[in-house]
């Protein structure tokens, strides 16, 4: 064998060990992306927005752990985006529970303060939807899908039953003696629940502050997000 032969399998020997070496470092990479993400890293995310959301009442004061959950996000896998978001809306909603029957049980002069904690709490809440779901409102969960579906079938059987009705004067029925209307204090009264006053008094306190809560608020107020 020549010399020139021998150098040139070296070379090829010297450039397949590179090749290989290349490779096992890519593949290296590749576990460590897969084991910092997945349900480590969503579940890291969904304590660490449970945590912004319990003791922040300021979005901007949070700005480096709100962009540290963005950065996790997008490191994420759809379903699991899905499960952190969910996550933040089901944490809301019980801090929200806990925030109403606090409020009532103050008195009027420790309710303002108490309002404007929880306008910064919601500025917060804003922050975090904006930083896990683009457009900052909380997603529809299969309990809004299923409500959803169930309005959708009793309008569609109301509507069928109406087009099936024999019209008025083809029937012949006994007159009936006609019923008593109720007096106004029988009328049954809407139900107002804990959150709804909560709510309506933020919003409010945030008229009288000039913040805008936007549809986030209305959202909240309407009783839509009831845990």
């Amino acid at each position: 064998m020549t010399k020139k032969k021998r150098k040139q399998q070296k070379q090829s020997s010297n450039s397949g060990k590179m090749f290989f070496s290349v490779l096992a470092v890519c593949a290296g990479i590749g576990v460590l992306v897969y084991t910092f993400s997945g349900p480590n890293l969503a579940a890291e995310t969904m304590a660490m927005q449970r945590q912004i959301l319990m003791e922040s009442t300021d979005p901007v004061a949070s700005k480096n752990q709100i962009r540290e959950i963005m950065r996790n996000i997008d490191q994420l896998p759809t379903q699991e985006q899905r499960e952190v978001r969910k996550d933040l809306g089901r944490s809301l909603g019980q801090l929200s529970k806990q925030s109403a029957e606090k409020y009532l049980q103050l008195s009027k002069a420790e309710r303002p303060e108490f309002l404007d904690e929880g306008l910064g709490k919601m500025q917060v809440a804003m922050a975090l939807f904006d930083a896990t779901n683009p457009g900052g409102m909380p997603i529809r969960t299969q309990e809004d899908f299923d409500r959803r579906e169930r309005y959708r079938k009793q309008k569609a059987a109301a509507q069928g039953a109406a087009k099936k009705k024999v019209p008025q004067d083809k029937q012949r029925k006994p007159k009936e003696t006609p019923k008593q209307k109720p007096s106004d204090g029988e009328k049954k009264k809407p139900t107002i629940t804990p959150e709804k006053v909560y709510f309506e008094a933020l919003l409010e306190r945030a008229k009288e502050k000039n913040i805008d809560l936007g549809r986030f608020g209305r959202y909240y107020a309407g009783g839509r997000r009831s845990r």
